[in-house]
């Protein structure tokens, strides 16, 4: 009886992440107040399922990890900041989202422990980016999704926005499952590796026509990060197929580069009626250090950007910054100068932990987990320089997730190997 309890729990607990993965992207990021405490709901019940396997399996209440201490310091400070917030209502939704984004990490740190579970999870991660990016063709056809997106996003119509209300979030969205494709396709894919590169073209084709600068620039920076990785390894030798693979993305990219549509809208940082342009978010970021000043240890209280930037917005500023198109300029805004400790606590972690696993690479399979999900957050770190991507629920939660793939494989035990005695050693 605790076996078959334990088995539905399991079930219960990977299909809350699955169901995460695939519902948030769908629904304009979860962006909207049902969306999120639906996703919310559905991460509790993850949760609790998880917890109450724990007894079962004669564990600890959590899956272990070297994050506990700056996760925990990340949520005390969060937490503090509702003491001192401006607009406490604010505080506690964003505390909520918070919240989600850890009980994601966490889910995804427990499916790991299976090689089933986390090829399904993976498989799930790849067909969403193919249908978004598949219904972002219908948009760009149609002007707009049936049934998903009742109105067009902010960009303009030569623009890919898929399920999203922006172009950049779809952008960062793609990213992230891009390089976590990449990744497997470069070692191990769990599926035919025609059939998984035809789905990354299909995603990279989206992204290019989603005309996002910042997607562009970070996916780059994280495909250049991944091929140093690969060559940096031991016996890369015996990997030129992945170095092919890479050289020709780099190739197509800098054709995109080149192409007209690429050289315009590169053109547009030059623009002054550009909305999205560099000129308008740097003064609002050099006026968010009068805030940080004013608040420096417990910030203006998590969330509550769009109320605080009023009182130090520059003269000149013709949109509304409900964001500060930079998530780590927002955050010490919000919370206060020491979450950086924390951030960048957690940061080196998790990378030190991914090179540690990439460095030995006892399995192909998960050495290719672990380069995709690095790749995927290096794409969306970058990206967050000048946008607000970990704002966007979806993203936020897939970010999380790719963290605990990082982490989940350099803590579980090596996969079992195939039966049939035909393994090589690194294979499994």
């Amino acid at each position: 009886m605790p076996n078959a309890t334990s088995s539905t729990l399991e079930i219960i607990e990977e299909s809350s992440l699955l169901l995460l993965l695939a519902f948030t992207p769908l629904v304009r990021g979860a962006t909207s107040h049902w969306a999120f405490c639906f996703s919310l709901w559905v991460a509790l019940v993850g949760l609790s399922a998880m917890l109450l396997r724990q007894p079962c399996r004669q564990t600890g209440s959590l899956p272990k990890t070297p994050l506990e201490a700056p996760l925990l310091i990340l949520l005390i400070l969060a937490a503090g900041s509702l003491a001192g917030s401006i607009y406490r209502f604010a505080t506690i939704w964003a505390l909520l989202r918070l919240f989600l984004y850890v009980a994601a990490f966490y889910l995804s740190l427990d499916i790991v422990t299976s090689k089933e579970r986390l090829q399904r999870l993976l498989l799930v991660v790849i067909a969403m980016g193919t249908v978004i990016a598949f219904l972002g063709f219908i948009q760009v056809a149609m002007g707009t999704v049936p049934f998903l997106s009742p109105s067009p996003g902010t960009g303009s119509e030569r623009e890919l926005v898929s399920t999203f209300v922006n172009h950049n979030h779809l952008a960062g969205y793609l990213a992230m499952v891009l390089m976590l494709g990449l990744g497997m396709i470069l070692y191990r894919p769990p599926v035919n590796s025609l059939v998984l590169g035809g789905c990354l073209l299909l995603i990279m084709m989206a992204l290019y026509l989603s005309r996002s600068r910042g997607g562009w620039i970070s996916a780059f920076i994280a495909m250049g990060f991944m091929a140093v990785a690969v060559m940096a390894q031991r016996g890369v030798g015996k990997f030129k197929t992945m170095l092919v693979v890479l050289a020709v993305i780099f190739v197509t990219g800098f054709s995109f580069l080149g192409s007209n549509a690429m050289i315009e809208r590169f053109d547009t940082l030059r623009n002054p009626n550009e909305p999205s342009l560099m000129e308008g978010r740097v003064p609002a970021w050099r006026a968010c250090s009068g805030l940080i000043k004013e608040h420096p240890l417990l910030g203006t209280g998590l969330g509550t950007f769009p109320w605080s930037f009023g009182a130090v917005r520059p003269p000149g500023l013709s949109h509304r910054y409900r964001e500060a198109h930079n998530d780590y300029v927002q955050i010490v805004t919000e919370v206060g100068l020491p979450v950086l400790i924390p951030l960048v606590w957690g940061l080196i972690l998790v990378f030190r932990t991914g090179f540690t696993t990439l460095r030995t690479r006892k399995s192909r399979f998960k050495s290719g987990v672990t380069l995709g999900a690095l790749g995927g957050m290096v794409a969306i770190l970058v990206h967050s320089v000048g946008d607000f991507n970990l704002q966007i629920t979806s993203n936020g939660i897939l970010f999380a997730v790719l963290g605990g793939l990082v982490m989940g494989t350099a803590e579980s035990s090596d996969f079992p190997l195939p039966q049939n005695g035909n393994h090589r050693a690194g294979d499994n």
